[in-house]
C-alpha cells in the first residue's frame, strides 16, 4: 500500500498527499490552485495558511480550540451509543456531512462541520440546523462542487473556510477532523462512528452503503498509519485520544488503538 497520493485526480489506498517538506515547499499550493481559484478564494476567504501539515484559510480564528476537548462524530451505527452527557462532556464536536439527518443529533449542537460533495448545500434541513447552531462549516477539494458555488455559500453563510490537510487516506472526514482538531490545538481528541463496514447500518442516513472500494484489511491498515500519525507525529497523548467505539461489535477496528498504545509504552 503507497503512502503517498501518486495523482492528485485519483483516489486509492494512500494515508498523505505528500511528504512534510514537499507539503509545504510546493505540494499544499499547486494542489490548492489546481482544485480552486485562489484569485477568487482570497477576496472571499482570504489568505491561506500553510504548515507541514495544514493548509487553511485564514478567514476564521480557532484559537479557542487551543487546549480544549473535541468529539468527533461520525456516521458509522456505534453512535448508537452517544448519550446526552457524553456529548456535552466536551468542549467542542465535530461531524461531517449528513449528521443533521440524525433525529438525536439534530437536537444537539455540532461545532464544526466538513462538508463533502454529497451534501446539497441548497438543503434548508441542513441550512436551517447550521443556521440555528451557528456551526463552522470546512470545505476541502473538490472535483465536483464549484469554486463559485462555494463563494455563493459563503456568502450567504460567513463560518465557512477551506483547507487541505496532508493527511488524506481512504478513512474519510472522521479521521481528518480528527487531525484538523488536533492542528487546531485541541488537547483531547476522542472519536466515535468510524467503525468500517462490517454491517449496512449508517446512523446518518438509513439507504448509504458500503462504498465500492470496501476492503477490511486494508481500512484497517490505514487507520494503523492515522492512529501512529496522531500519537507519534501530532503529538498528542495517548489517554487523550480514544475511539469511543473501540468496544463496539461491529466495529473492524476494536482494540487496535489500545495495542498501539501499549507498543508506544
Amino acid at each position: 500500500m503507497p503512502l503517498y497520493r501518486n495523482d492528485m485526480f485519483k483516489g486509492g489506498w494512500f494515508s498523505f498527499n505528500s511528504t512534510k517538506e514537499l507539503w509545504k515547499e510546493s505540494y499544499a499550493n499547486k494542489m490548492f490552485n489546481t482544485f480552486f481559484n485562489i484569485s477568487l478564494t482570497r477576496d472571499h476567504f482570504g489568505e491561506n495558511k500553510i504548515t507541514e501539515e495544514v493548509l487553511i484559510s485564514n478567514n476564521l480564528n480557532f484559537d479557542n480550540l487551543n487546549n480544549k476537548s473535541v468529539l468527533v462524530i461520525g456516521g458509522g451505527p456505534s453512535c448508537k451509543l452517544l448519550t446526552t452527557e457524553l456529548i456535552e462532556s466536551y468542549d467542542y464536536v465535530f461531524s461531517c456531512n449528513h449528521f443533521y439527518k440524525n433525529q438525536f443529533l439534530s437536537n444537539h449542537k455540532i461545532h464544526l462541520a466538513l462538508i463533502g460533495d454529497e451534501v446539497d448545500l441548497k438543503d434548508e434541513d441542513f441550512l436551517n440546523y447550521i443556521n440555528k447552531n451557528k456551526t463552522i462549516i470546512g470545505f476541502e477539494h473538490s472535483t465536483r462542487r464549484s469554486v463559485m458555488q462555494l463563494i455563493k455559500f459563503k456568502k450567504q453563510y460567513p463560518a465557512s473556510f477551506l483547507f487541505l490537510t496532508r493527511y488524506f487516506s481512504r478513512l474519510g472526514y472522521v479521521a481528518r477532523a480528527c487531525v484538523l482538531a488536533r492542528l487546531m490545538g485541541a488537547n483531547k481528541i476522542d472519536f466515535i462512528g468510524l467503525d468500517g463496514f462490517k454491517t449496512n447500518l449508517h446512523y446518518f442516513e438509513n439507504d448509504k452503503s458500503a462504498p465500492s472500494f470496501n476492503n477490511s484489511e486494508m481500512f484497517c491498515d490505514q487507520i494503523e498509519i492515522f492512529y501512529k500519525y496522531m500519537l507519534n507525529d501530532l503529538f498528542i497523548e495517548s489517554k487523550n485520544f480514544n475511539n469511543l467505539s473501540d468496544q463496539y461489535e461491529n466495529s473492524i477496528y476494536a482494540g487496535m488503538l489500545e495495542a498501539i498504545k501499549n507498543e508506544k509504552n
